[in-house]
């Protein structure tokens, strides 16, 4: 009698099933594209940069909305690639895993390291100004107080810490209404300027595209990519968003979008603002009293403390953002081994990284008390960290762009060619020319000696280089941890 062998079904398995897999690791939520585009928005801190950075690019020359268009329209075509990794590898660790799915493991692990040293210095530069933001305040209100700026640090990076425990959706619930009202608050004063002319009228002269092609055109660019950062983070959520293939390319667009215009017309605000033949001359005699000088003339002193006070909630919120997106970059690396898997633990109740929160909240308070026993001056220890955040941003998106193009050449799928290759390859030529810009300019990112120049300008690729050492050093001692660099499958 013939023995029959039990047939073994096969199935094929959704990628969105794959997703829907229940795991002790897995993060929960259940954000739909409002709530991500608006936790994801928060991270750029739109006000803070319409009343910071704007006028500092005003400085480099008039065509300044039409470079934001330019750069919109950059970052959507790195989006294009971008989001097409999100579909093709349904699994969490964004830059960490599509780097180490385009570049392999060493480069993963060392692109990991990357995105956490740039986060920690985008964070630490944000606890920092937030303290400021918190003085600033006082002072408009009241002359004659005098405080330490970390002791307001302290309290608003410890608010920030505590949220960063629970379920992401209370902080997107926090950061949106936060964000709507420093939004509102640039549209209205937007609309007065631009519906009032400033003092030489209307004039559509920053709109010229022909404004770009100035000497400067390169680091004006330079800086108006930096203040893109952020629309990247939509992928690092995508445990804890509802149909994540579809709310992360979602928000990924609309947020740069959003960032494309608003920026925009702000910057044509504040040049009609102080006059188009005299807006560049005014910015580069003090870009920090531009903005200033736009709300006492056209709205008076008390608009100037309502900003003080927005500028305190839009640096906080900037700083959740950040600490959560941190959380999420260790809880990826603790669940493959390369942190404590102590600290990859989910919260039964809350769906969240709640230990992977605590340890990066501890690091950043140790990284506080550091800096407040160095003695550094507050305004410089910012730019620096700054300066160092907006480096390795460039250079993490070059090589997740060049990652993007190796790996659709290396696998087919259902994508367009302009998706797969011509997209991420013009976003690589282009961002790649920032970067160039900013190599050779690092003077203009961060104010210093030479020597303190060049240590800043080697730390993201020295932090690349310990991540690519340390992958290399788990292929040869611990196989098993290695295979799961880039939240692979055990």
């Amino acid at each position: 009698m013939k023995q029959e062998l039990p047939v073994q079904r096969i199935e094929v398995v959704n990628p969105e099933d794959i997703e829907a897999a229940s795991s002790i690791y897995k993060l929960r939520g259940r954000m739909g594209t409002t709530g991500l585009l608006f936790t994801v928005l928060a991270f750029t801190a739109p006000l803070g940069v319409v009343f910071g950075f704007v006028s500092v690019n005003i400085s480099f020359g008039i065509g300044v909305p039409i470079a934001f268009v330019a750069v919109a329209v950059l970052m959507g075509l790195f989006a294009m690639g971008f989001t097409g990794m999100t579909k093709a590898i349904p699994r969490p660790g964004a830059f960490y895993t599509y780097i180490r799915e385009g570049l392999g493991r060493p480069l993963g692990l060392g692109g990991s390291f990357l995105a956490l040293v740039t986060y920690g210095f985008n964070v630490t530069s944000c606890i920092v100004v937030s303290g400021i933001a918190v003085n600033n305040l006082l002072s408009a209100f009241l002359k004659d107080v005098s405080t330490p700026w970390w002791l307001w640090s302290l309290v608003m990076f410890g608010i920030a810490w505590m949220l960063s425990y629970f379920n992401v959706e209370l902080s997107a619930k926090v950061l949106s209404v936060i964000l709507a009202v420093e939004v509102l608050a640039v549209a209205i004063f937007d609309a007065v300027i631009i519906l009032n002319g400033g003092p030489e009228g209307p004039s559509f002269e920053p709109w010229n595209p022909a404004t770009l092609f100035t000497p400067t055109i390169g680091v004006l660019l330079l800086f108006s990519i930096g203040v893109f950062n952020g629309f990247e983070a939509t992928a690092i959520y995508r445990d804890e968003v509802k149909k994540p293939s579809i709310t992360i390319p979602r928000a990924t667009f609309l947020a740069v979008a959003f960032l494309g215009v608003f920026y925009a017309i702000s910057a044509f605000a504040l040049i009609l603002s102080a006059g188009t033949s005299n807006a560049v001359s005014a910015a580069q005699a003090d870009p920090t009293a531009m903005m200033p000088d736009a709300l006492l003339n056209y709205f008076g002193a008390f608009a100037n403390q309502v900003i003080a006070i927005l500028l305190v909630t839009s640096f906080f919120a900037s700083g959740l953002s950040l600490q959560n997106i941190l959380s999420r970059y260790t809880h990826s690396l603790a669940v493959d081994g390369i942190f404590p898997k102590a600290i990859s633990a989910v919260h039964t109740k809350h769906g969240s990284p709640h230990r992977a929160a605590v340890a990066v909240g501890a690091v950043l308070l140790l990284v506080l008390v550091i800096l407040v026993i160095s003695g550094g001056e507050a305004n410089a220890l910012y730019a620096a960290a700054a300066g160092v955040a907006f480096y390795g941003m460039l250079l993490l998106l070059c090589l997740t762009a060049v990652a993007i193009i190796v790996y659709f050449r290396r696998n087919k799928a259902r994508m367009s060619f302009w998706r797969t290759l011509v997209a991420p390859l013009i976003a690589l030529l282009g961002i790649g020319f920032a970067l160039l810009t900013a190599s050779f300019n690092m003077e203009l990112l961060v104010v210093g000696d030479p020597l303190l120049l060049t240590v800043l300008l080697l730390i993201p690729y020295l932090s690349m280089g310990v991540g690519i050492a340390l992958a290399l050093l788990l292929r040869r001692r611990n196989a098993e941890t290695y295979k799961r660099i880039g939240r692979a499958v055990d």
